[in-house]
């Protein structure tokens, strides 16, 4: 993605106001898309009253089911792949031939924003909508996920040199290479704030049920 929109903030586009704009929409857009499926998510949860079961309850199942994710962070960095529980797809590069990169930048910051629709490098997107479903956390976690994404990701589209690489005959996504070599990293950091979260929940389940 750093490699498709970084060019859109970069040396594609000659004012600084209209790259200012494009990052914009970008954030404006994927908050907008990660806000509306943690609503939906907590709202399918209130709908069939999971809220209604006992707590400790819960949280027992919320703790298996972050030890489980965290396995698959496991598996995945073993297997230099990414998180099994996903979609095998991305927002279609032939946007960016095909219409305006402000419709670009929107469309691409609210498909990704949507945080189920597209490949997913770990498990702890599915974590944080597991608490959301059970009613461990608000749907104020979207907006949460979707600032913890974009703050960075932000700062990689003007500072990485995939971004400036506009004038190659081909496309050339050297910089989103090495953030892709980086996911090892990003699945340990994952698993590992699983498997703290598990342990913390299932320790509050066990204290709630004495």
């Amino acid at each position: 993605m750093v490699g498709t929109i970084g060019p859109l903030v970069q040396g594609a586009l000659p004012r600084r106001r209209w790259r200012l704009q494009i990052t914009a929409l970008f954030v404006a857009a994927f908050l907008a898309g990660a806000a509306l499926t943690f609503f939906l998510v907590f709202l399918l949860g209130v709908t069939v009253q999971v809220q209604q079961l006992p707590l400790s309850l819960r949280r027992g199942v919320v703790a298996a089911g972050l030890l489980t994710l965290a396995s698959m962070d496991v598996w995945a960095r073993s297997r230099r792949t990414y998180c099994p529980m996903r979609l095998h797809r991305q927002t279609p590069r032939r946007l960016r031939w095909q219409h305006s990169m402000f419709v670009v930048a929107s469309i691409w910051g609210f498909d990704t924003g949507l945080a189920i629709t597209t490949i997913r490098v770990t498990a702890a997107t599915w974590g944080a909508i597991l608490l959301t479903l059970l009613g461990l956390s608000g749907w104020q976690t979207g907006i949460a996920y979707g600032l913890a994404f974009t703050i960075p990701i932000t700062i990689l589209m003007w500072t990485h040199r995939a971004g400036r690489i506009t004038d190659a005959q081909k496309p050339v996504d050297v910089g989103l290479t090495d953030l892709l070599n980086k996911s090892v990293a990003w699945q340990t950091n994952s698993a590992a704030i699983l498997i703290a979260g598990s342990l913390m929940l299932a320790c509050e389940a066990l204290v709630g049920a004495t």
